[in-house]
């Protein structure tokens, strides 16, 4: 394949693709058209306000170069009065239309990605992209949707009725007039569309760039302490650097192809005004003298060319907000497939509600596969956890465990199948987060409301690091440093049972809860435990490898055989 038939190609396809997003741009906008509505009848009160503005400045400037004439100044001062104010209502009415219906389609659309994000759970999110990647999908690639909603689309709305109004006026007044501006003025969007033909690709390299920009970021300042320790905080500043530098590199290329289309479009309307301009001056003059000019009186040519630029007024608006379309359609290529096929998640079952064995989860005839090949790792499984029960989930690895925690916890959505939970549960992982702060801040995180220190001690104390262990010597005021330092591992996994136990949650998952833990430690653990969520009769679904773990449960699910159905 040449050249040149491979750069037809590429344009063919960036066009078919740049149509598909434009239509979900619509679609967004659809959803809120009251709005349109409201910029489209603001158009055509400005338009109104416009006619009487100029008419009323036409009847002005009769008046003033002849004196003798006769002009109602009443009916004149009237129309300028009312000119003004209808002019300033159009447009007022227009902008509101555009800030409520940017406001209304970013609302709307970020409730979606949120429950789409939902519904996915963190574990196929991570699949995905980063954090930073999804934070800046979510953030500012849905406001870089603000200006295609706030501005153009308003302003389309004005460029479609506006300028075939005006040329319509011109035209029943004088034809000549009409024709050099019915010439010009379609000139204007057919550059803008070429212009912007190569806007678009420079705008999704800006956008890709800084997502590249921010997952960098967050993962040098993730990795700050250990750049510090090997002494390569300077390289890693140059590198930050010279990714900034290349990303004003491309804002600036942004700008540039903004400048261009501005320039063009004032290029053609100073024109065509100038055309007009001097139709209508060697009209008067008597110096043109075939057609309507030789009947041209001084109110038409001073009210033609009065209302010409009103012609290229929403054009121009448009053309200063064009940019704004190719940022949008930048935006959508990646949003538009976040966004596809949104329901909200359904809502899972109370725990003990209308289940004979008040079950807390509930597996049914769940498939679950991975990767490209979809390799089948959960095929038809059924589960069962009943209140108050403590169950076992054993295998070796690869069998499946963490599948199913994550299914259970929310974390990953069936291929096939249904899993319902309890309203509330308690997650503890293997490698339990705990935030900066100090022990006490760590653990209030967990409950709904503010908590005495003599319950949150209590709940340390359940999990074997109470006052007596000497575990934590200064208790709850312990600090808790960056990626919890200040703690063992142990610890750390010991304060997130301490939260599932302050949660009250009926339901808890805890994924190897004792990898961490000395075997005398573990036997405490679980002596102190499982008597607690007995008698809270809470569930306990427990992934371990450790037999002893295992021993003490009410009963065992082998995943050797991915379609286990107790």
């Amino acid at each position: 394949m040449s050249a040149t038939t491979e750069s037809a190609v590429e344009t063919l396809a960036g066009a078919s693709r740049a149509a598909i997003e434009a239509r979900w741009l619509e679609a967004l906008a659809r959803e809120h058209r009251r709005w349109l509505w409201l910029a489209r009848a603001g158009a055509l009160v400005a338009l109104i306000g416009a006619l009487l503005l100029y008419g009323s400045l036409a009847g002005v400037l009769v008046a003033a170069l002849a004196p003798s004439a006769e002009a109602p100044a009443a009916l004149i001062w009237s129309g300028l009065v009312a000119g003004v104010v209808l002019r300033f209502l159009g447009g007022l009415a227009r902008d509101h239309a555009g800030q409520a219906l940017s406001a209304a389609v970013r609302h709307a659309l970020r409730s979606r990605l949120v429950a789409d994000a939902t519904q996915r759970g963190p574990a196929a999110l991570a699949t995905v992209g980063s954090t930073a990647w999804w934070a800046q999908r979510h953030l500012d690639q849905v406001d870089a949707l603000h200006g295609y909603f706030a501005r153009y689309l308003p302003s389309r709305e004005w460029a479609r009725i506006v300028p075939l109004a005006v040329v319509a006026i011109v035209v029943s007044l004088d034809w000549i007039a009409g024709l050099l501006l019915l010439v010009a003025i379609p000139l204007v969007p057919l550059f803008m569309v070429l212009i912007g033909l190569g806007t678009q690709s420079v705008q999704e390299t800006q956008q890709a760039r800084e997502a590249a920009l921010g997952a960098e970021l967050l993962q040098r300042l993730e990795t700050l302490p250990w750049l510090r320790r090997m002494g390569a905080l300077r390289e890693s500043t140059a590198a930050v650097a010279d990714a900034a530098h290349a990303h004003r590199n491309l804002v600036m290329r942004v700008l540039r192809v903004a400048f261009l289309s501005s320039a063009t479009l004032e290029l053609f309307s100073a024109l065509a005004i100038g055309l007009v301009a001097l139709y209508v001056g060697f009209a008067l003059l008597g110096l043109v003298a075939f057609g309507p000019a030789a009947s041209m009186d001084a109110w038409t040519g001073f009210f033609v060319l009065l209302l010409a630029p009103e012609g290229f007024l929403p054009l121009r608006q448009l053309a200063q907000a064009y940019h704004e379309r190719s940022s949008a359609l930048a935006a959508a290529a990646s949003l538009a497939s976040l966004d596809a096929g949104n329901a909200p998640p359904a809502k899972a079952s109370p725990c003990g509600s209308t289940d004979a064995d008040e079950a807390c989860l509930v597996f049914e005839t769940v498939h679950h596969a991975y990767g490209a090949g979809r390799r089948p790792v959960l095929a038809g499984l059924g589960l069962r956890l009943r209140r108050g029960e403590i169950v076992g989930l054993a295998g070796s690895s690869g069998s499946g465990k963490s599948t199913v925690m994550a299914l259970a916890a929310g974390f990953l959505s069936p291929d096939a199948g249904r899993v319902v939970r309890s309203g509330r549960w308690a997650w503890v992982p293997q490698r339990v987060h705990l935030f900066h702060g100090d022990v006490r801040a760590n653990l209030q995180l967990a409950c709904e409301g503010a908590v005495d220190d003599a319950v949150l001690s209590a709940a340390l104390e359940a999990v074997g690091l109470g006052a007596d262990s000497g575990t934590l010597p200064k208790g709850l005021d312990t600090r808790i440093g960056e990626q919890g330092t200040g703690v063992s591992g142990g610890q750390a996994q010991r304060i997130g049972l301490a939260r599932a136990l302050l949660s009250g949650a009926p339901l808890w998952l805890l994924d190897e809860p004792t990898a961490a833990l000395d075997d005398v430690t573990r036997d405490r653990l679980l002596d102190q435990l499982f008597p607690l969520a007995r008698s809270a009769r809470a569930s306990v679904l427990i992934a371990s490898h450790d037999p002893v773990v295992l021993a003490r449960c009410d009963r065992i699910i082998a995943l050797t055989d991915p379609s286990y159905s107790p």
